[in-house]
């Protein structure tokens, strides 16, 4: 059974949301199947909370209701934007490709292409695996931020050791200049993974995903210098990855390839080539869609100096 202001309400928004020119009152009372007396008190409450406006001609969506409007089609499905380049990318490298997206203070695999890759090592990771969104974790995307962000990133982590903070000082202005982060793996990570893997699989806890991390804190050396990269043979990867972009410059999430061996200086360039064009092209069709204004540019103290060179 309906009730029946609770319809009439939603039938003017319905109403006053179409495209078009503004709506007499007789049309939305005809729309909302109600008397023109009873829908002068549901329009003027609106209008006077900015959701209807009433013009010449009638009445139209007042400026909250634009708003929410123009926020709705701005939403995009990520993993529905990702699924061509992601499977374009596992095609083109020949390892297991995931999509991460953040959400609620972790990246969240929304989507994977590659399973069963020729070349790749480690299984896919699976959809629905998270990444903390703290310190070491997801460079890629804190590297984005603007320096009072990034510092906050680096002050929630608890588990980092003062060798692993100055590591990060020292990778993240080269992960925002250069735009991708690589995640490196050790022995005793390798068999980490393993155990974080099967434990997620049988539904991983909090207190236990966070030990974890700081395991894997432990037995990482953070991601890769440009210098290390240019003197190396080659490297073992876990994982190579590269942030989603808005329109307005923000990391929404990251696309990765997660080869899981050692790999040739050549094949890691590649990997990176290959990645940062995904990336990319994954930016380039949330752009492509209607969205609201642009953010309004930060003061310079607040940005960090190697994304001010990466931005006009």
């Amino acid at each position: 059974m309906r009730h029946e202001p609770t319809h009439r309400v939603l039938s003017v928004v319905e109403a006053l949301a179409a495209d078009g020119p503004p709506l007499p009152l007789s049309e939305i009372a005809r729309e909302a199947e109600a008397s023109r007396s009873t829908l002068h008190a549901v329009l003027a409450e609106m209008r006077a909370q900015g959701w209807a406006e009433k013009v010449a001609g009638g009445w139209r969506a007042g400026p909250r209701l634009r708003a929410v409007g123009a926020l709705l089609a701005a939403e995009v499905d990520l993993a529905r934007a990702a699924r061509e380049p992601l499977e374009a990318l596992a095609e083109a490298t020949g390892i297991a490709a995931v999509v991460f997206e953040v959400r609620e203070g972790m990246a969240e695999v929304v989507d994977s292409a590659g399973s069963g890759m020729r070349t790749a090592s480690r299984g896919v990771v699976p959809v629905g695996h998270v990444v903390p969104l703290r310190a070491p974790f997801a460079r890629e995307l804190a590297a984005r931020l603007p320096m009072v962000e990034q510092r906050r990133w680096l002050a929630e982590s608890g588990g980092l050791t003062p060798a692993a903070r100055e590591r990060l000082e020292l990778v993240l202005p080269q992960i925002a200049r250069r735009g991708w982060s690589v995640e490196r793996l050790t022995p005793g990570r390798r068999e980490l993974l393993r155990m974080a893997d099967s434990l997620e699989a049988s539904g991983i806890g909090s207190l236990v995903r966070d030990r974890v991390s700081e395991l894997f804190v432990e037995l990482s050396e953070i991601d890769v210098t440009d210098a290390e990269l240019a003197g190396t043979a080659d490297l073992a990867v876990a994982s190579v990855a590269a942030p989603v972009l808005r329109a307005d410059g923000r990391a929404v999430g990251s696309v990765a390839v997660t080869p899981g061996r050692r790999m040739t200086g050549r094949a890691v360039a590649r990997a990176v080539e290959a990645v940062t064009a995904c990336a990319g092209d994954v930016s380039a069709r949330l752009a492509s869609r209607p969205g609201p204004a642009r953010a309004a540019v930060l003061p310079p103290h607040l940005v960090h100096p190697a994304h001010a060179a990466r931005v006009p």
